[in-house]
């Protein structure tokens, strides 16, 4: 299926889903990874489980939007379904980006769409195989759409933890054009340390290090604060703070206003 079909469907489903994460015909998780290698001898990888909340049988598309960070783009979107599930029933898939678009050591933001409307509830975990044995850890990373602006509440970034932002913007810009978001960093008495821009020209994840926003202290106990430059735009925000000894995560979704609210 061709792009501007992909993203046509996109927006027809998600545009009037603009709260948290909800019961819908479609939904998000902003970042999932195929086997990517970390620090510490970590391996990240990621599992999605799609349950369909209709009595009927449905089916479901798959669309995986790459990582912008890599110059060049290691992949174009991708598209795989349909998948069928049926009423009542889950549809797990393991290690979705090796597994189903066999891009091993890549990573992204995927969404999942049903064909014919049918509720759909979304999860993932993204985890890797503890290095010396004994098991896995990881994190559940899930979709909570963003306004205008929203909020990371405690996140460290220090010798003992580091923090990774990302940003998942699943409908590209007009061609030529680009939608911007600046990232701010505060510390715990709101006291800004930290503040970049960064631009889309085409839907996908942006992920950085704190570092690269200007965070150069110690944050011991700090927030974010997201903002679009669009307020009309879908995006989803959020940041993962990583134990430096261990590799283990913690995500925490951006948290914007609800427009349905006051």
């Amino acid at each position: 299926m061709r792009r501007s079909l992909l993203l046509v469907l996109t927006i027809l489903v998600w545009r009037p889903h603009v709260s948290a994460q909800v019961v819908a015909p479609g939904g998000a998780i902003p970042a999932v990874a195929g086997t990517v290698p970390g620090l510490n001898g970590t391996v990240w990888r990621s599992d999605v489980s799609v349950l369909n909340l209709s009595s009927e049988q449905t089916s479901v598309i798959l669309i995986l939007f790459p990582d912008l960070t890599k110059d060049p783009v290691q992949f174009e979107i991708q598209e795989r379904g349909p998948y069928t599930i049926e009423g009542f029933g889950q549809l797990t898939l393991k290690n979705v980006v090796s597994s189903e678009f066999n891009l091993p050591g890549k990573k992204g933001g995927l969404s999942v769409i049903s064909t014919d409307g049918a509720p759909l509830a979304i999860a993932s975990r993204t985890f890797t195989y503890a290095p010396t044995g004994g098991g896995t850890f990881g994190l559940n990373v899930n979709g909570v759409v963003a306004g205008d602006t929203a909020w990371i509440p405690n996140v460290e970034h220090d010798a003992f933890f580091r923090t990774n932002v990302g940003i998942f913007l699943p409908i590209s810009p007009p061609q030529g054009q680009s939608v911007g978001f600046t990232v701010t960093v505060f510390d715990d008495d709101g006291t800004q340390v930290a503040s970049r821009s960064i631009s889309f020209d085409q839907a996908g994840l942006i992920q950085r290090n704190l570092d690269y926003i200007g965070v150069d202290e110690a944050l011991l106990d700090g927030w974010i604060e997201i903002r679009c430059d669009d307020p009309t735009y879908l995006w989803y925000g959020y940041a993962t703070i990583i134990d430096e000894v261990t590799g283990d995560s913690v995500y925490r979704p951006a948290i914007g206003h609800d427009p349905t609210g006051p």
